[in-house]
């Protein structure tokens, strides 16, 4: 498996660990999220931007060598939207601070692509 699909499948476990994090978080209405209102917009905007299909797309996607250009289709399409979110988590980050790091470590994934590609 070569660097770009290894990245590409890392990516997809980190981006399923993200959205876990945001719905658990939300159905157990943690105490961690002060204003829950902001943590019901940053769960809209992960539905919104359909990061599960994404996230269920890269997946199996990653399973197959022949395609790694809709792999990269893709990612791009990740990162599009994970721009507005980490926009989104900066903007509230009092209260959401919890979903940072994660949205680094994506972000940082991503990041390796494009400087490798």
């Amino acid at each position: 498996m070569n660097f770009n699909m290894s990245s590409a499948k890392l990516l997809a476990l980190n981006l399923q660990g993200f959205l876990d994090l945001v719905e658990r978080t939300y159905r157990n209405n943690s105490f961690i999220v002060l204003d829950q209102d902001i943590l019901y917009r940053l769960k809209l905007l992960v539905e919104e931007f359909r990061l599960q299909v994404l996230t269920d797309e890269l997946i199996r996607l990653t399973k197959y060598e022949d395609e790694e250009k809709q792999t990269l289709v893709n990612i791009e399409k990740v990162h599009e939207k994970m721009i507005i979110i980490e926009e989104f988590i900066g903007n509230n980050y009092d209260d959401l601070f919890l979903f940072s790091g994660r949205v680094y470590s994506i972000h940082s994934i991503i990041n390796s692509l494009y400087n490798r590609s």
